[in-house]
């Protein structure tokens, strides 16, 4: 007797025509990874070694006669009749760093570099989301009136009294600007503007005012060393050190506070988030205002008194008090 012949386990299905089998399909991971920092720490090493050079040749062309140390580690500079011992790292230091990091900051936004492209993309999301809760809006709505034109999005918005129109405009002009320099058309500063207004100085405020005093505090204790005399006098490179720190600290805290927000704005922005948060726009509770007193004339006055005597009389009268009659019938006489 014949065996029947047995398919091979081959992945094919025995129906009409032969057919892979569909092997699964693994999730595609999209996630994102954060662009490294390694260029910016390039171009502020390369820019401060040029701004090191920079303050040396100043240093020679200002004092009488400058000579070097093997590598340049250390001069001996003369001012006049004067000696100095000075080392030219420790002093120019904090200079060095302070504008070798502005360049490389400048040149990243002006090269759109991606560490500053994420930053400022970051930060456009986060103004969505501001927006988001500040209209009590979907992601849909704010990006239509993203894509409206101001002078309709003014008329719309200046119908609502919950919120700030002028700091709304204000966020959707930066959105509009900080986007246009992701998609290289738009200017470097409106990229860097965005960034510092809306991230920086809200973020690190705190933080660059701690270290302005903490800097401040460090000098006042360099100072005072040098004062006890233990820091010689032909030997200024610690006190340039650390008038350097306290100066690169008073220009951080000069660039936060010129882009950061007015608080009376921040404190309605963060008010209206808490509202929207709660349940959406909620309309002030106004208290009715007091009706204003009737002014009554003389004649009033006598026709009110009248109505009340006739009324009085009425009730005497249906109370059948003979005595009571007898007493307004007396005062009549009386007065007639």
């Amino acid at each position: 007797m014949a065996t029947p012949d047995v398919a091979p386990a081959t992945g094919f299905t025995g129906s009409g025509t032969n057919r892979p089998a569909k092997a699964p399909v693994k999730p595609v991971s999209r996630k994102t990874k954060k662009p490294s920092a390694t260029p910016v720490i390039i171009l502020t090493v390369v820019a401060a070694i040029g701004i090191h050079v920079l303050f040396c040749l100043m240093l020679a062309n200002l004092a009488d006669s400058v000579r070097w140390h093997p590598f340049g580690v250390d001069s001996d500079v003369r001012f006049g009749e004067a000696q100095f011992f000075v080392n030219p790292i420790l002093s120019f230091l904090p200079f060095d760093i302070l504008f070798g990091f502005a360049i490389a900051t400048f040149i990243g936004f002006i090269i759109r570099l991606p560490f500053f492209r994420d930053r400022v993309h970051h930060t456009v999301l986060d103004i969505k989301k501001r927006l988001m809760l500040q209209l009590s809006a979907s992601t849909e709505e704010v990006e239509s009136i993203l894509r409206n034109d101001p002078e309709n999005n003014a008329r719309l918005l200046a119908r609502r009294d919950d919120i700030n129109l002028d700091s709304i405009q204000a966020e959707i002009q930066a959105i509009n600007s900080a986007q246009a320099y992701l998609a290289g058309k738009g200017s470097w500063t409106s990229g860097m503007n965005t960034y510092m207004r809306f991230h920086f100085t809200e973020e690190y405020s705190n933080r660059v005012t701690g270290l302005a005093y903490g800097g401040a505090a460090f000098l006042i204790f360099v100072v005072g060393i040098r004062g006890l005399k233990f820091i010689p006098a032909t030997k200024p490179s610690f006190i340039l050190f650390a008038l350097g720190i306290e100066f690169s600290m008073l220009v951080l805290l000069a660039t936060t506070m010129i882009f950061t927000e007015e608080e009376e704005r921040t404190d309605r922005i963060l008010k209206q988030m808490v509202d929207a948060v709660k349940g959406g726009k909620k309309q002030a509770l106004i208290e009715p205002e007091p009706e204003p007193q009737l002014q009554l004339t003389r004649g009033d006055y006598e026709r009110i008194v009248r109505e009340q005597m006739d009324k009085k009389i009425l009730e005497v009268m249906s109370d059948k008090d003979d005595d009571a009659l007898r007493r307004i019938a007396l005062d009549l006489v009386q007065k007639g």
